[in-house]
């Protein structure tokens, strides 16, 4: 499948508009000005990702003891997992219950209070423009240093979204202190987290960071919805309406598709919900035998 660069979106919104340069579309009417495209094109990329949840990454959470809620990181769109790490684990990772605050009201009186290992995790609130996580119990411990040591990535403060398309990339959220991202070295090289005694990984879905981040297999349709926009905000007649309702269609339609074909597990928002038949099914013999 191809992979679609900027300008192959567009040249493809280009000609769903029906036009052979961006004189129409443009602030300063010329011919090769792409300001107000590409701002349709970024925000129809943007409701790809946020209505398919396509992106996902992980951060390394950082503990600190005697605190309940952290803030998340600024890309954060839900949660998919959350996993304690402590050495002396049998496993090292202990996977995090996802829950809510309404749910540990009905379920535990003191969860407010209540210190020791972290066995429960929700999104708790809006902090400003981005989200705050609670975590159940309150830790009684700082979490170790992040130090991060890879020969294929290095933690580096900031990312340039031109050149991160191929790029593998995580965050480290340290508590009162910036972000950082923890960035491959190499185009083909992908980069596995690291996390020390007593901090938290999350796994999560997250915004793009360009806008050439949609999936190849549904990248085309980002014209669509691009192309719609722009005819919306100003139709030369009832015509180029109905064109702009049948390239909105086009591209909600595809995102449909796209959930149902990738059948993406149950996020956060959704407490990763299982069937009520799946109690009944457990019960099995067939199932118990299974390794």
């Amino acid at each position: 499948m191809p992979i679609y660069s900027i300008g192959q979106h567009r040249a493809l919104t280009l000609r769903k508009l029906r036009q052979s340069s961006t004189t129409r579309y443009s602030s300063d009417k010329t011919a090769s000005n792409y300001d107000w495209i590409d701002d349709a094109i970024e925000c129809a990329v943007e409701e790809f990702v946020r209505l398919t949840k396509c992106l996902r990454t992980y951060a390394i959470l950082q503990l600190k003891s005697s605190i309940r809620i952290y803030r998340l990181p600024a890309d954060f769109i839900d949660l998919m997992a959350a996993y304690y790490y402590h050495s002396s684990l049998s496993d090292g990772y202990k996977e995090l219950t996802i829950t809510t605050p309404e749910k540990l009201n009905d379920e535990v009186s003191d969860w407010r209070n209540a210190t020791g290992t972290p066995s429960r995790i929700y999104v708790d609130r809006k902090h400003g423009q981005g989200e705050v996580l609670g975590v159940y119990k309150i830790p009684d411990a700082d979490g170790e240093d992040i130090e991060f040591d890879n020969t294929n990535a290095s933690e580096v403060t900031w990312i340039c979204p031109l050149y991160t398309e191929n790029t593998d990339f995580g965050r480290v959220v340290r508590y009162a202190s910036d972000d950082t991202f923890i960035l491959s070295e190499s185009d083909t090289a992908l980069v596995d987290a690291e996390v020390s005694d007593g901090n938290i990984l999350l796994e999560y879905y997250r915004l793009n960071y360009h806008m050439t981040e949609v999936p190849s297999e549904s990248a085309k349709v980002v014209s669509s919805l691009a192309a719609a926009n722009l005819l919306a905000d100003q139709p030369e007649d009832s015509a180029e309406f109905k064109r702009s309702q049948m390239l909105s269609k086009e591209f909600y339609d595809e995102v449909q598709k796209y959930i149902n074909r990738r059948k993406r597990s149950l996020s956060g928002q959704e407490l990763r919900a299982t069937p009520a038949v799946w109690n009944y099914q457990k019960s099995f013999q067939y199932h118990k035998d299974l390794p």
